[in-house]
């Protein structure tokens, strides 16, 4: 082997140079994304999230959604500025606004795009899921949405979902699972109103399933 071949620099130095100039354009062009097209979007999509935010608070949900004027609703937030945080809250929104408006399918569109890594707030997104086909008459849809949520352990959802689920499964003719689960509802979560409504189902189911 011609090792002084081998290692002579010479050779490669056109590569060498090329993949500098690469390095550098990338970590450029990443750069350049990043504050020059990624800042200025997500300030933009924060103004507008706070107007349809005052709205949502007031129920003004059709507004909220829609915006109206110089406002921007929640779709249109979601639709412009998806990739940004505040597109991504927006997403939320828009479906929770839509559950209210009785517009269910768009509700799932819209939740189903969100995404978080705050327990809370997926425990919400599922729950919503869950209540958007319930009202569609897709129990078993609801069901496994419902056991999401609540598989998110806290007392500030958790026994909501769990009584939901529950009652899901019993209006689906499903009563020996839904009677564990109201059983373990009430044992988990027995000072909630959801807990201390679910001995009155217990009751009642332990007569039908006899």
């Amino acid at each position: 082997l011609n090792w002084k071949h081998i290692l002579n620099p010479d050779k490669y130095k056109n590569i060498i140079i090329g993949v500098i100039v690469g390095l550098v354009l990338l970590f450029g062009g990443l750069y350049a994304y990043k504050h020059f097209i990624k800042a200025p979007k997500e300030a933009k999509a924060k103004d507008a999230i706070f107007n349809a935010q005052y709205l949502f608070a007031k129920d003004s949900f059709q507004l909220a959604l829609n915006g109206s004027g110089n406002i921007q609703g929640f779709k249109k937030i979601a639709d412009e500025y998806g990739s940004t945080a505040a597109g991504n809250t927006a997403k939320f929104y828009a479906g929770v606004c839509n559950l209210n408006l009785k517009k269910y399918a768009e509700a799932v569109k819209y939740l189903e795009d969100f995404s978080t890594k705050d327990p809370l707030g997926n425990a919400r997104k599922y729950g919503c899921l869950g209540d958007a086909y319930a009202e569609q008459k897709k129990m078993d849809e609801a069901i496994n949405n419902y056991k999401k949520a609540y598989a998110y352990d806290n007392e500030v959802t958790a026994p909501t979902y769990m009584y939901r689920a529950a009652l899901a499964l019993e209006l689906s003719d499903k009563k020996n699972e839904a009677l564990e689960l109201y059983k373990k509802l009430n044992t988990t979560y027995p000072n909630s109103q959801e807990g201390q409504a679910a001995e009155l189902s217990i009751g009642k189911l332990e007569q039908q399933v006899k």
